[in-house]
């Protein structure tokens, strides 16, 4: 099966051929090589025209990737290629509507056409929408020119298409992580070697929270559950769910399962955590109070954290973490707390402590436990780290109760 794609040069950022690369991993992360890459000038016409002809002979898959500075109707073009027409699609225009209410633009409305009998391939983050033709011969693809809106409308809906038409026996399965990513790879590199399912996996990071997506072939039949056994064996407490979703809606879930209400108190994390929970609908029935306790006035004041410790070890240390946790604990509504205290820079506190230490307070009534870290990063960067990993660490308690 050979793929592939027409793009036109572009007025971003990066260069022509970042841009390629960036397209490449996008189609190899969904098991899918790009054998050609074709780049045209914005206003080359009857290159256009010659290179879907050519192409066309050549490959199964035809992917082009729309310019908005283009001189010419690219979508027509391409509609006429396919002895089609463009007609107003009336979920294209669903989508398309969206956006523009989303942005407040009035975006031009022939993004939302799309050749009759054209299989539509929404964009659901951005206004030009997409859409597939297949002539049995050969799929013929648009897509608009932004990485991120590619990004999901391959994975979203062009790969499992293409799975469709040619029959392709796959499974995808993505696992969330936290923990060491060098123990992650040799994890990843041994699971290779203990079976004959053939897989591509990628990883991605975010201030330490980590998604691996994995892509099978023939999963059954070659026992592809092998390998995601050996994984989540090997990797235990750090895999804190077997499918995507984010820490905190990972926690609300088992806050909600288990009954209980979670209370934060937060320093450094300036209310992060609380905000990340109750973004999730009916966090009413998990969340109890969130305090951000920014001065130590405060954390006398409304957690009953003493002068003296505050004095003695400052601000930033385990004990002070703890005795704000002790303090959600409490209230009697509060069946779970978490409190954080830190130095997120970009300069240090007046105990010269370093900037990225931070402690973190996870407990119930039968116990709390602290954690040093030494993060590093920029401001932003220390801060949804710290988060991460308190909404990480409850999660492994509440997990194993």
């Amino acid at each position: 099966m050979k793929t592939a794609v027409i793009m036109f040069r572009h007025n971003e950022s990066i260069t022509d051929g970042e841009y390629v690369d960036k397209l490449a991993s996008i189609f190899y992360a969904n098991g899918f090589g790009i054998d050609q890459f074709e780049l045209l000038n914005i206003d080359d016409e009857i290159g256009f025209v010659k290179r879907i002809e050519n192409l066309k002979d050549l490959v199964d898959n035809l992917v082009v990737i729309y310019n908005p500075l283009c001189s010419f109707d690219v979508r027509n073009i391409i509609a006429k290629s396919c002895d089609s027409v463009l007609d107003e699609n009336e979920n294209a225009y669903k989508f398309f509507d969206a956006v523009c209410k989303r942005d407040g633009v009035d975006y031009p409305q022939e993004y939302a056409f799309v050749p009759v009998d054209a299989i539509l391939i929404p964009n659901i983050t951005g206004a030009y929408q997409g859409f597939m033709i297949d002539d049995k011969e050969i799929t013929l693809t648009l897509l608009p020119n932004g990485i991120k809106e590619i990004s999901v409308m391959v994975d979203k809906y062009l790969v499992p298409l293409l799975e469709a038409k040619f029959n392709l026996h796959r499974k995808r399965i993505t696992l969330k992580y936290m923990g060491d990513i060098n123990k992650l790879n040799q994890v990843l590199e041994k699971s290779k070697e203990i079976s004959d399912c053939r897989f591509i996996n990628t990883v991605t990071e975010k201030h330490g929270d980590v998604k691996i997506d994995f892509l099978f072939e023939d999963y059954e039949s070659n026992n592809g559950g092998e390998i995601v056994r050996y994984i989540v064996s090997s990797l235990k407490d750090e895999i804190y769910a077997e499918y995507d979703v984010s820490l905190a809606e990972r926690l609300f879930d088992i806050l909600t399962l288990k009954n209980l209400k979670l209370s934060t108190a937060e320093s450094f994390t300036s209310g992060n955590i609380a905000s990340s929970i109750v973004k999730n609908s009916g966090a009413s029935k998990v969340f109890f109070e969130g305090i951000v306790c920014y001065s130590n006035k405060s954390k006398i004041k409304r957690l009953g954290v003493k002068a003296e410790d505050l004095a003695r070890e400052g601000a930033v240390s385990s004990i002070v973490a703890y005795q704000m946790a002790l303090g959600l604990l409490q209230e009697p509504q509060c069946d779970v707390a978490i409190a954080t205290t830190g130095i997120a820079g970009p300069k240090s506190d007046d105990t010269l402590k370093p900037v990225g230490l931070c402690f973190i307070a996870v407990g119930m009534r039968d116990g709390i436990h602290t954690y040093r870290f030494n993060l590093s990063g920029n401001r932003n960067s220390i801060t949804e780290q710290a988060k991460n990993k308190a909404l990480f660490l409850t999660i492994k308690k509440l997990k194993n109760l």
